[in-house]
């Protein structure tokens, strides 16, 4: 199993890359191949680092390594993390701006089936992040992918993994990280 995780945070430490590294420390116990990459980094060496969708189908005259690389390994990936602080009730403008290029990789159906998980945390209880997980969700439906939340052994429920900063005090989101990862393994090995 191959599971890379898109942190939407500039911040390396931060809420969201507890969450990830939750997740996916759980998920290396189960013997997956995990890795981290930052939505910022992916989209700082490209020659508009927002899509303008200036041809169509899309060339990628605006890719950079970066964002090619990270691409590449999505491709690859048996499921993918999304991960976003709660940015006036959505997820960050660099997140977003990183799922407005995948419109060739859509094209190509390559993310299509692939597993999805969303994560956010806000600054408050009721500070946006379900709406954020929701807008998460939304960008990983037009790309194809297949959305999962918390284990179904839980009794399913929620729409994915929303913290209240700070996220390593927040019991119930790492019990729902935890129970996310128990799901995606659930979900990648239920067939073999």
């Amino acid at each position: 199993m191959k599971i890379i995780a898109v942190n939407g945070s500039h911040n390396k430490d931060g809420n969201c890359a507890f969450l990830i590294n939750t997740v996916l420390s759980d998920l290396a116990d189960m013997g997956a191949d995990t890795a981290v990459y930052s939505a910022h980094e992916a989209i700082e060496d490209c020659a508009t680092p927002f899509c303008t969708a200036c041809t169509s189908p899309c060339a990628k005259v605006c890719y950079g390594k970066k964002l090619t690389h990270l691409f590449d390994e999505m491709k690859r990936a048996d499921a993918i993390i999304f991960a976003s602080p709660v940015y006036f009730g959505t997820m960050s403008a660099q997140l977003k701006c990183l799922f407005d290029k995948t419109r060739d990789i859509r094209a190509s159906n390559a993310l299509l089936g692939k597993l999805g998980l969303a994560m956010s945390c806000g600054a408050s209880k009721y500070g946006g992040q379900e709406k954020t997980v929701a807008a998460i969700h939304d960008c990983m439906l037009v790309d194809g992918m297949t959305i999962v939340g918390p284990s179904a052994s839980s009794g399913a429920g929620h729409m994915g993994v929303c913290a209240q900063k700070n996220a390593c005090d927040d019991e119930f989101a790492i019990s729902r990280a935890h129970l996310a990862a128990q799901r995606i393994y659930e979900e990648l090995t239920k067939n073999h």
